[in-house]
């Protein structure tokens, strides 16, 4: 695959996002399907940590997500966004209990707790999630807040005993512009602890046109830190690209689209380095960006 490079001069800016949560295959697929009122079972589980003792259960939390079908990578740029600006001025929120994702007083602004709250404008938003600042843009980032505040976690700690239920994200919204969010960052809210995550560099996500390419380079920024490299085959991509079953015949035009379009356009972001072969690609994601010959 002949190399095409980037010079990185932008800015720095990413996204630090949860791998057990809201990296779930399914919840922003690269396809628009149905009706804005349905939705699609998402089913997760996750490891907690006993704040008292320290212990760690694997897979100790079952989680339950009712998505809205009309999510899509555009609506997972507008979260990026706000997990983003979160991590810079956002104020950090605790749970009035442990294990319960209920929301408190605004207190500090340590960076340890559950929910933030961030003030910011819709303008602001968008540019960050690298979308216009048209009518249309400002229509789609209602609509797609409007539909992100509709999923819904159905939650039990199977070690705790505690159970219930969760909401992803609240906002309310000015005819200024004026926006207040406050996300749940670890969607069910019952986690606390050390946990993994993945950091989505913005800037690159912008430079990517194709949806699904965009889908393949928050899984892959949370599977593959810098630094490393990993063969992976084309089945496995495909398989974190779209969940839905396919028939033999779109199986086949999806592989087209991953060796022909998809891995040729992250092969040119400045961090990515992409290497075909018959039945998979060597992907490595280097630490030192690639930069122009002087």
């Amino acid at each position: 695959m002949k190399k095409q490079l980037i010079l990185a001069n932008q800015e720095q800016s990413f996204a630090l996002y949860e791998m057990e949560h809201a990296l779930l295959d399914g919840v922003f697929e690269p396809t628009r399907r149905g009706k804005p009122l349905h939705y699609r079972e998402i089913i997760g589980h996750s490891k907690w940590k006993n704040p008292e003792t320290g212990e760690v259960y694997e897979d100790a939390i079952d989680l339950k997500l009712y998505v809205p079908s009309v999510l899509n990578p555009q609506a997972e740029s507008i979260l990026l966004a706000i997990i983003k600006m979160s991590g810079t001025d956002g104020l950090r929120i605790d749970p009035d209990q442990p294990m319960l994702p209920l929301f408190s007083t605004p207190k500090d602004n340590a960076t340890t707790k559950d929910t933030v709250q961030t003030n910011c404008t819709k303008y602001k938003l968008l540019k960050t999630a690298g979308m216009g600042d048209d009518d249309k843009s400002y229509k789609l980032l209602d609509f797609y807040l409007e539909k992100m505040s509709l999923i819904g976690v159905i939650w039990k700690n199977k070690i705790s005993g505690w159970k219930g239920n969760s909401w992803f994200l609240s906002y309310i919204s000015h005819n200024d512009g004026s926006l207040i969010i406050r996300l749940n960052l670890r969607l069910a809210g019952a986690i606390f602890g050390e946990y993994e995550y993945a950091k989505v560099d913005l800037n690159e996500r912008h430079i990517l046109e194709k949806d699904a390419s965009k889908t393949i380079h928050r899984w892959l920024s949370a599977h593959l830190w810098a630094g490393r490299s990993e063969y992976i085959t084309y089945e496995k991509l495909i398989s974190h690209i779209w969940t839905q079953q396919a028939t033999p015949a779109a199986q086949r035009k999806r592989l087209e689209r991953l060796k022909h379009d998809i891995l040729p356009e992250l092969d040119k972001l400045p961090s990515w380095t992409i290497e075909i072969s018959d039945n998979g690609a060597q992907i490595t994601h280097i630490k030192q960006t690639k930069q122009l010959p002087r």
